[in-house]
């Protein structure tokens, strides 16, 4: 029996750079996932969980830093708008 394969997606040019980067976001990436995996593991040890939360926790702020902010930047950015007829009403 043939076994049929699903072709393979070409890689345009960033997407190659990308990958081959290995830049620090690209590290951090791949440390947050395996941090994730071991949290979530039911064979990591119970005493080895707050250790493991701390650095996923550090890891997220180093990549939240990298990207330029994260949710938090854009809560921070939000100003209630007042304008000058507050109080204002339409007979």
């Amino acid at each position: 029996m043939e076994t049929k394969q699903k072709p393979e997606q070409d890689l345009d040019q960033r997407s190659f750079e990308r990958m081959m980067d290995g830049s620090m976001l690209d590290i951090l990436r791949d440390n947050r996932d395996l941090l994730l995996k071991a949290m979530a593991d039911p064979t990591t040890p119970a005493n080895a969980l707050p250790a493991i939360s701390r650095q996923l926790i550090d890891v997220c702020e180093r990549i939240e830093a990298l990207q330029g902010g994260g949710l938090t930047d854009l809560l921070d950015d939000e100003e209630d708008e007042v304008t000058d007829d507050v109080g204002a009403s339409i007979v």
